[in-house]
């Protein structure tokens, strides 16, 4: 029997920006639920660099944060990067302007061979507040309810390449 990966849901996001704290809001709700032994959660916030840290050790990487979709508010996105996957426009010029798809690429840089997935949903209100919007919030618990649904199955469902249903 072959030992499980460790698996990393991070949550990342401005929490004063609305709905730009998706991520970390999801990571909160899902230290109230029971995880695997093989599963832990982070809350990553707007970190950057100082992230590198906590990819230690592991072997799969789910990152939980809001992105420019061309699905609705709310709806949630779950895949898998291709190469090549970034954000278009944007460059960073400075370290201090690192965000998680470039300290993914760092990591691999490092020689670390992470399986990365991103759970994301789009915006609603971007804007100074604490609060998700009701749509970002319902979609908060559905991503609990979308993780809780893959410790069912033992992460079975990415092994098979189904990462939505």
């Amino acid at each position: 029997m072959t030992e499980p990966k460790t698996t990393l849901i991070l949550g990342v996001g401005n929490v004063i920006m609305g709905d730009d704290g998706f991520g970390v809001h999801v990571a909160r709700r899902l230290k109230d639920v029971a995880l695997p032994t093989c599963v832990r959660v982070e809350e990553g916030a707007v970190g950057g660099l100082n992230l590198l840290g906590l990819l230690e050790g592991v072997g799969r990487l789910i990152i939980v944060d809001t992105m420019i979709t061309d699905k609705p508010e709310g709806e949630l996105v779950f895949f898998k990067p291709g190469s090549g996957f970034g954000e278009p426009g944007k460059r960073a010029v400075s370290f201090h302007q690192v965000g998680v798809l470039e300290l993914v690429q760092m990591w691999s840089l490092l020689g670390h061979q992470t399986e990365v997935y991103f759970l994301v949903t789009s915006p609603k209100i971007l804007e100074w507040g604490t609060e998700l919007s009701p749509t970002v919030q319902i979609a908060a618990d559905r991503a609990v309810e979308f993780f809780q649904e893959l410790f069912r199955d033992d992460f079975a469902r990415l092994e098979r390449g189904v990462l939505c249903t």
